[in-house]
């Protein structure tokens, strides 16, 4: 097809394949509460982590026909924190909106501050708005479900998501205050128990079961902090730990000075919402 007179490559180029009408990111219950023109603020325990859950929202209008559409968020850094998934996007025609919302569940924020959300069609970029990572203190108590379902088992499973999969083992834990306790063995042979991604992993998941029962009872992320022997928290929390140990033998003494030897403790802050 001829190229209409006084048209350029760049030109051409330059037409937008889709018109951002509106795009916001903000909080779960911001949205909630104001609706899609609430404040554009994620909130977080920490980084590097997740947040608490959050939306991101968009109004396309475009001619009618088949896109790709995906969204970036990016750090104030530079660096890409986020990449939703490649979809197919039927636009309806310049007549109508295409209205999109999504809830990233496994987005790792690792810079506070000023991001910016990149809207992208056919792959190439169509629109910008910045929001804000904002961190905040975690609660020290947890909705009564958690709290519950923490007081009346003596294990949990903790791990990591690996290929949209659970890879969880169970594990004895202490509780105190919105924070979970566990000890984590670098060493197969020291008879303790290993937390599959752990001490790497920033995030673990966390699973929740019925006592005396196969049943699942609540499924979360938490931000985890590995706290080392040498740490001055490790000894308080170490004990914490020893009276909560149902098959230790000997005195408590005995158990932390073996656990300093080949163990961390992990601190784990779930990510839910209060």
């Amino acid at each position: 097809m001829a190229r209409p007179h006084g048209l350029t490559s760049a030109m051409l180029r330059a037409v937008p394949r889709a018109e951002l009408v509106y795009a916001n990111v903000l909080d779960l219950r911001v949205f909630g509460a104001e609706g899609p023109g609430g404040s554009p603020v994620v909130y977080g325990f920490g980084v590097p982590s997740r947040p608490l859950p959050f939306v991101v929202i968009r109004h396309w209008k475009a001619p009618q026909g088949v896109v790709t559409e995906h969204f970036e968020l990016i750090a104030p850094s530079g660096r890409v924190t986020y990449r939703s998934p490649l979809r197919p996007r039927r636009m309806p025609g310049q007549m109508d909106l295409l209205e999109l919302v999504d809830r990233p569940g496994d987005a790792v924020f690792e810079e506070v501050g000023l991001h910016v959300a990149s809207f992208l069609v056919d792959e190439e970029v169509q629109g910008q708005i910045e929001f804000q990572l904002v961190l905040q203190l975690p609660p020290t108590k947890l909705p009564k479900e958690y709290e519950d379902a923490f007081r009346k088992t003596d294990a949990i499973w903790a791990g990591v998501e690996q290929d949209g999969r659970d890879l969880a083992v169970p594990v004895w834990f202490a509780y105190k205050e919105g924070r979970i306790y566990l000890l984590h063995s670098n060493d197969a042979g020291a008879g303790e128990q290993r937390v599959p991604g752990a001490p790497e992993a920033t995030d673990l998941l966390v699973v929740t079961r019925h006592k005396y029962r196969d049943t699942r009872s609540n499924r979360f992320h938490a931000t985890c902090r590995v706290i080392t022997p040498d740490d001055p928290e490790f000894p308080a929390l170490a004990a914490i730990l020893a009276d909560r140990r149902r098959d230790r033998h000997g005195p408590p003494q005995e158990a932390i000075a073996k656990w300093r030897k080949s163990c961390v403790i992990l601190e784990l802050t779930p990510t839910i919402t209060v």
